[in-house]
């Protein structure tokens, strides 16, 4: 029942377009959608030591046993899973990642790949993660120009032994000519447990606050796109409480939505961990693209997780669908990554 109702979601949210500004009216005929997407690739590492970083499990002479034939095997994958998000003729203009090691892996995978000939262009940063993963931005140069970008520390107060991703932003002028803020995200994990480090993920929220308040500041009816991998849930305090992004997309007096938030409560999601869906990869919005005030208007039904049947296998231990990891553990099982893409349109006027 539940996988029924999870592909009857994929089917509005790419084929519908259907959805009604929160849940009144109809979509104008005038408006032309923007595909964004966002992909954790799980360890998109290149196959060379990097003495700055902790890569060694991502070498050829690791346990792992990380080499050119599986990272082109990884990157073809990558292209794949885009390519699959464009099959109905709009393809992906803006892409956000989680997990990639560095820039090289990204001019990899515009170089090696078919995503060569589709026009896309790459920002990204180093980040101070130990583990040398970062989070990065490709878009495609016909449709969308970055005309500002640059990275937001995640500060620790006491505690930076072990540093966090930055937050990506991009400032970006659509075809429209209407402007929209990115913010690409990978809060600290639940490595550890969950409510040991559900402060540094507080602090991840309250930096991406500070940063939407900064732009709103200027700009009180600026398009604002939050995407990532937060570590939490649409419900959990870091994402309801520090960041403000309320999951009751009727109401009308937040400056954010979560638009994962209600399928949540289906059982839905882009990870599983012990059985159970959810969503860790999120797209939140500012009030402007709910209500279409600036130039840009977005509809919760055409948000969700990107699940094809290739993306997926059958969980054995809890007797259903699981996304097709990269790696269990140091064994290659060969799949895309441990998360599903998510995949949100906007429609400009």
């Amino acid at each position: 029942m539940r996988l029924k109702l999870y592909l009857g979601i994929v089917l509005i949210a790419f084929l519908g377009f259907q959805g009604c500004k929160s849940g009144a009216g109809k979509k104008s005929e005038s408006l032309k959608p923007l595909r964004v997407m966002f992909y954790n690739v799980e360890n998109l590492f290149d196959t060379k030591d990097d003495p700055e970083v902790n890569d060694a499990d991502f070498l050829p002479s690791a346990d792992r046993n990380w080499n050119e034939e599986r990272l082109n095997t990884k990157l073809n994958q990558i292209a794949e899973v885009i390519n699959a998000v464009g099959a109905k003729g709009i393809l992906p203009d803006v892409v956000g990642f989680a997990e990639v090691e560095n820039r090289n892996v990204l001019d990899f995978l515009l170089t090696r790949t078919s995503l060569g000939k589709l026009g896309y262009s790459v920002i990204h940063f180093d980040s101070p993660d130990k583990r040398g993963i970062d989070v990065a931005l490709i878009y495609r140069k016909d449709r969308i120009k970055p005309v500002k970008f640059t990275k937001y520390p995640v500060i620790f107060p006491g505690d930076m032994d072990k540093p966090t991703r930055d937050i990506l932003y991009v400032k970006a002028e659509l075809p429209n000519k209407s402007t929209l803020n990115i913010l690409v995200n990978h809060w600290p994990s639940r490595s550890g447990g969950q409510a040991e480090t559900e402060p540094k993920r507080i602090m991840a929220a309250k930096t991406a606050k500070r940063l939407c308040d900064s732009i709103s500041f200027n700009d009180k009816e600026a398009n604002i796109l939050l995407m990532g991998d937060f570590n939490d849930y649409p419900d959990n305090i870091s994402i309801v409480e520090a960041l403000g992004a309320k999951g009751d997309t009727t109401s009308n007096n937040s400056s954010l939505y979560n638009m994962m938030a209600w399928q949540m409560a289906e059982g839905i999601g882009s990870q599983q961990y012990k059985g159970d869906w959810g969503f860790l990869d999120q797209f939140i919005i500012s009030n402007s693209l709910k209500n279409g005030s600036n130039g840009v208007l977005t509809y919760f039904k055409n948000a969700s997780a990107f699940r094809p049947d290739f993306l997926v296998e059958k969980n054995e231990k809890y007797g259903n669908w699981q996304p097709k990891r990269t790696y269990g553990g140091p064994k290659y099982l060969g799949g895309y990554s441990d998360h599903l893409p998510v995949v949100l349109d906007l429609w400009m006027k």
